[in-house]
């Protein structure tokens, strides 16, 4: 499997590109995930090396597309959800509020939407164990750039940034990468987790999920 480097030539941890990874590069982004109707997942599709091989879905893998809102940013009265999308009309497919004293924030949104969806994903791994190698899907490359490039610098200097300020929500965001190494390398680990920044439109889906819990229209998996 291909991985993401650096400008110094270094891996970089949990971040996703297909451009890089020698099973998915020639396929068009439009035909790289497909949906399995049957495990109700969506997943990457692969493709061997050599000419003319033909496009195979990868039942190791699974995308779950993540997204967060906010209404009146930055208000008092602001109010913040979550969406998490595993695929047309999936059972897992899920969305919620923040808890009224998290704080309702689009950043925050984006990070609990994260939450949610690792709490099904651990579920799911558990129930099968060929689901190895799972790709969360944003539009946030704030995220992506915080659960990937940045976070073991921050736990390294206490939730202290590169300006000398502190990380703003430094300990959620690291209780998420500690749930991640969990299962990645505990007891009942050998779950890779990466982060995959898509364009909005095609993490709509998520978007919408998580709009119409500021809607009342809420959604729990069933798991």
């Amino acid at each position: 499997m291909g991985f993401t480097v650096d400008e110094y030539g270094e891996e970089i941890r949990r971040l996703f590109k297909h451009i890089y990874d020698p099973g998915r590069y020639r396929i068009p982004p439009a035909d790289l995930v497909v949906y399995n109707s049957e495990k109700q997942i969506s997943q990457l599709q692969f493709q061997a090396a050599g000419a003319n091989q033909p496009i195979k879905r990868d039942e190791f893998s699974f995308v779950v597309y993540i997204d967060g809102a906010c209404r009146d940013n930055g208000a008092s009265d602001a109010r913040a959800s979550y969406g998490v999308y595993f695929g047309p009309n999936s059972a897992y497919n899920t969305n919620g509020l923040l808890q009224a004293e998290a704080p309702q924030t689009s950043t925050r949104a984006e990070i609990e939407a994260l939450a949610a969806a690792l709490e099904v994903i651990k579920r799911l791994c558990k129930d099968d164990l060929k689901l190895q190698q799972i790709k969360i899907a944003t539009d946030s490359a704030y995220l992506v750039d915080a659960m990937s490039l940045h976070i073991e610098g921050w736990i390294e200097k206490d939730g202290v940034g590169s300006r000398g300020k502190p990380v703003a929500h430094f300990e959620r965001l690291k209780m998420l990468h500690e749930m991640l190494d969990e299962m990645e390398f505990g007891d009942d680990g050998g779950i890779e987790v990466e982060f995959w920044r898509v364009d909005r439109g095609m993490n709509k889906e998520a978007d919408a999920l998580a709009n119409a819990a500021l809607d009342g229209e809420q959604k729990l998996p069933l798991v």
